[in-house]
């Protein structure tokens, strides 16, 4: 089975209608006959953490039940969902060893055969290796350090360009033959359309400690660095010539109340702990 996960906050719903829009795209390239899929969404409305509550609950409904594959949908409405890294360690606890999970955002563009060359993919790396991820390529983003995922119709674009740029021409460009590119680092943003195996983030995980949002994919990065300096059996691919493209210029921040708790400062005071902690479970497992 492959899991797609998304949480939503109630400002994010128009965000959600497109993003579904986009999947049923994806769908008719996929035979759901062959390939389980099941979309796991939640809209959180934690009134400890957000301005405003309003939002049309029966809209988030209907357009779950638009969807062509199968969903798992929930509404909280309660003050215990914190943010993204709850719901994501819900999706790993509900999968299966053999499931994938890909963990989408709600302002990310792509290409609507992106999910039939993953399914692609995984048909081909499940036998090659124990864990594996498979990313897409993105446009130049921030600094040097994200080369490695981007394009190299992008690669001498300036830093500053995904400020610009027009995502839906971007992901909809036909950059020629799509094909799986090994790298040797580990790269990826969470929700950018990865699929990861679900038994290495099983094995992994997202810390209880990493509360609401912040760290989660740099901690499944770093885990693979240590889990193949052990000797594991872990490797990234890139889905070269498909794109994928966030609109990060959107700003979240006024949605939020001014308290609202900084918990991605909190995820950086638990990390290298966290990081340590996984080291000496994954060895425990390992003898």
């Amino acid at each position: 089975m492959i899991i797609i996960s998304i949480h939503i906050f109630p400002f994010e719903i128009d965000r959600l209608e497109r993003l579904l829009m986009y999947l049923n795209d994806c769908f008719l390239y996929v035979d759901l006959n062959k390939t389980e899929i099941l979309l796991h969404v939640t809209l959180n409305k934690n009134e400890n953490l957000l301005k405003s509550l309003s939002s049309n609950d029966d809209k988030f409904i209907e357009l779950m039940k638009k969807v062509k594959c199968e969903t798992f949908y929930e509404i909280k409405n309660d003050n215990k969902l914190l943010g993204v890294n709850d719901h994501r360690r819900k999706t790993i606890q509900i999968s299966e060893q053999d499931d994938q999970i890909i963990f989408l955002d709600s302002d990310l563009f792509f290409n609507e055969k992106i999910l039939a060359h993953q399914i692609k993919s995984i048909d081909f790396l499940k036998k090659k290796h124990e864990f594996y991820i498979i990313s897409p390529n993105t446009i130049r983003l921030w600094d040097k350090t994200w080369d490695i995922l981007t394009h190299e119709l992008y690669i001498n674009h300036s830093f500053s360009f995904h400020k610009k740029a027009n995502f839906y021409n971007i992901v909809n460009q036909n950059y020629g033959m799509i094909s799986l590119q090994k790298i040797n680092k580990f790269k990826w943003g969470g929700g950018w359309f990865n699929c990861i195996s679900a038994n290495l983030l099983k094995s992994i995980g997202i810390p209880k400690s990493f509360k609401g949002y912040g760290l989660d994919d740099t901690f499944v990065m770093e885990c693979c660095k240590l889990i193949k300096k052990e000797k594991g059996d872990v490797s990234q691919y890139i889905l070269k010539n498909m794109i994928v493209c966030e609109d990060i210029r959107i700003d979240t921040k006024k949605y939020f109340k001014e308290n609202a708790p900084n918990f991605k400062e909190f995820c950086n005071k638990r990390f290298k702990h966290e990081l340590s902690s996984f080291l000496i479970s994954y060895k425990k497992e390992t003898i």
